[in-house]
């Protein structure tokens, strides 16, 4: 899939005050009527997994408690093409859309989120790297096996110094001195698979000739195991999904041959962002199927426990969180669907939707694992009850495939190029508008077209039940646009560090997404079924556009002049007492009294392997 600006971006629209209905309506139709050969490979192999479960080969109890994964898990897993989701049919695989792959990954992942990440690192994103960007060489040597499952696929991008930013990262290849190859050297870091895996995927950065100048960019590079300075530093211990593992790993002089590049040389960074959207999509899958199961014991749980007379579900409180998570739940289903549709095309960029449905999915997942542990009480803190388990798996998404904060930044950072663009070029043209009448004209042209609803309305036909909604998103797309143009005219250079003002952005794109992904599903079960059979959905669309509303309303007012830069400037302030003072300095409420500080921790690998050592037993 292509990442320019001029590959259209429902999202990025959104905050020029355009709203690309033909991006996103109609809503994409299911996989069974779109391809029903495909949709029964998917029945086929969920199936499978389902069995799996009853027979008791999957026991996700066990696998949290041993840390660990079944080889005869991963033996089967092999054996009904599992590991082979996103290969090709010409190297052995079953070559499924997005569409399928994140239908299957949504039901492992909501079975187990480690077989999720087993199944997410070899196929969503170490076995996808090579397929998006491997030469057909590459390709006929390493897919048929991977397809096969005789070894697992990893993904080497984090590293400790730069998590997971693939323009800055500090692993170097510099040219052999024969010319045959690269000499690697770096660390890699929290690598699912990485102890096993007998293919690699890893980025360093290379050195190019630019303008006269020897700049550095990431490459891409096929590793295995068996190339000397390879080593495997230990694997860690987890909070969560503690049946998958991850691995440090480390180059040292590890020689990778020409043949081994994976992709073009400095290109590297186009090959991490394509995996990752795919990743993104496959996170927010098994976030959004895992949601759906835990409402079902929310629900089971609150009608058998009974408290004070009743069931817990009887009480209006347990209701209203019910009723948030599945229309949340029901709108994260929605923009999944419309994601996967959109990176199964290949005339979009999607890859901001991809951030926006991840951090949706994984906050979401979330709150609904941690409800489920406040709906069950103390049984929810506690073995051998899962809901405590249920919590620390969920907890690990909103860090996976980028960290929501800088998913954040990305979305918002992004979204503002085009409109920044617009406004640079129309200041340069007013210094001279006799000459750039044109351009002048023009945008005023667009401003009064937007004013009178040419740009910013939808044209799609909705039934009544969403147009009061419908002209909601309307509104706060304008509302996104103003906002953009004055955080970008107030600012300017300074929006870098605006990091408060470009959250805000971005949070409104991702509730508008949300709610346009949500009415065009609502408005196409409706066109199917007719209106009287989907009375669920629309109350459903009907309760989460209004929460969404308001939490739009919110961001827009926190960005709304003197409140907005009022409170920032607040925070700045109390953040660095707080940095100089190094922590909370202030005077106790019942008394001062002496109390230790949490023990120091080195971010460093080998400081802390010698604090562990002096640990007592």
């Amino acid at each position: 899939m292509t990442t320019t600006a001029a590959t259209p971006s429902f999202l990025r629209d959104l905050f020029a005050g355009d709203i690309n209905e033909s991006l996103l309506f109609p809503y994409p139709v299911t996989l069974d009527v779109r391809d029903p050969e495909e949709a029964r490979t998917v029945h086929r192999l969920v199936d499978a997994v389902n069995g799996m479960v009853a027979s008791g080969l999957i026991d996700p109890r066990r696998f949290d408690e041993q840390e660990g994964i079944d080889e005869e898990v991963i033996r089967a897993f092999a054996a009904e093409g599992l590991l082979a989701l996103t290969i090709p049919t010409a190297y052995g695989g079953l070559g499924l859309s997005a569409s399928a792959y994140a239908r299957v990954f949504g039901a492992v992942a909501s079975i187990d989120a480690s077989l999720g990440v087993l199944i997410g690192v070899h196929c969503g994103l170490g076995s996808k790297a090579l397929v998006i960007a491997g030469n057909a060489s590459q390709k006929a040597r390493y897919l048929p096996a991977l397809a096969r499952g005789e070894t697992l696929a990893a993904y080497a991008l984090t590293e400790p110094e730069t998590g997971s930013d693939a323009q800055h990262i500090v692993t170097r290849a510099e040219r052999h001195p024969d010319g045959t190859g690269w000499v690697l050297n770096g660390r890699k870091h929290w690598i699912g698979n990485g102890q096993r895996a007998g293919v690699v995927a890893t980025f360093a950065q290379t050195p190019l000739e630019r303008n006269g100048e020897t700049v550095r960019r990431p490459t891409a590079f096929i590793v295995r195991p068996d190339m000397p300075g390879f080593r495997v530093d230990g694997t860690i211990r987890k909070l969560g999904i503690r049946g998958s593992t991850q691995a440090e790993l480390v180059f040292e002089d590890l020689f990778v041959p020409d043949d081994h590049v994976l992709g073009e040389v400095g290109k590297g960074f186009r090959v991490a962002v394509n995996a990752l959207n795919a990743g993104r999509l496959s996170l927010a899958s098994g976030c959004t199927a895992a949601c759906k199961k835990l409402l079902g014991e929310f629900t089971r749980y609150a009608e058998a426990r009974t408290q004070f007379g009743g069931p817990l579900a009887s009480f209006e409180i347990t209701q209203r969180k019910m009723a948030t998570m599945a229309s949340e739940t029901y709108a994260a289903d929605a923009m999944v669907g419309a994601l996967a549709a959109a990176l199964d095309s290949t005339t979009v960029d999607a890859s901001l939707e991809a951030a926006c449905v991840k951090v949706f999915a994984s906050e979401l997942v979330w709150r609904s694992s941690d409800e489920l542990v406040q709906l069950a009480g103390g049984r929810g803190f506690v073995k051998p009850w899962p809901y405590e388990r249920y919590l620390r798996d969920a907890r690990i998404n909103r860090i996976f495939e980028g960290a929501n904060e800088i998913l954040r930044l990305f979305v918002g950072l992004n979204g503002i190029q085009g409109p920044a663009e617009e406004l640079k070029e129309l200041a340069g043209a007013l210094k001279n508008p006799i000459q750039n009448w044109v351009l002048v004209s023009g945008y005023a042209a667009d401003k009064v077209a937007s004013a009178f609803g040419r740009r910013d309305r939808f044209q799609a036909t909705l039934h009544a039940s969403l147009r009061t909604h419908a002209t909601y998103v309307e509104r706060h797309v304008a509302e996104l646009a103003k906002a953009t143009q004055q955080a970008i005219t107030t600012h300017r250079k300074e929006i870098l560090q605006r990091q408060l003002v470009v959250e805000r952005l971005a949070d409104m794109a991702i509730e508008l997404y949300a709610r346009c992904a949500t009415i065009s599903r609502t408005q196409q079960l409706i066109e199917e079924r007719g209106v009287d059979a989907c009375a669920r959905e629309i109350a459903l669309t009907e309760l989460f556009c209004l929460q969404s509303g308001r939490r739009f309303s919110a961001h827009r007012d926190e960005l709304d002049g003197k409140t907005g830069e009022g409170i920032d400037d607040l925070r700045r302030r109390i953040a660095a007492r707080v940095r100089d003072e190094r922590g909370y300095a202030s005077n106790d409420a019942l008394m001062d009294v002496a109390v230790p500080p949490l023990p120091a921790w080195s971010l460093t690998r080998d400081a802390q392997q010698r604090a562990v050592e002096h640990l007592p037993d």
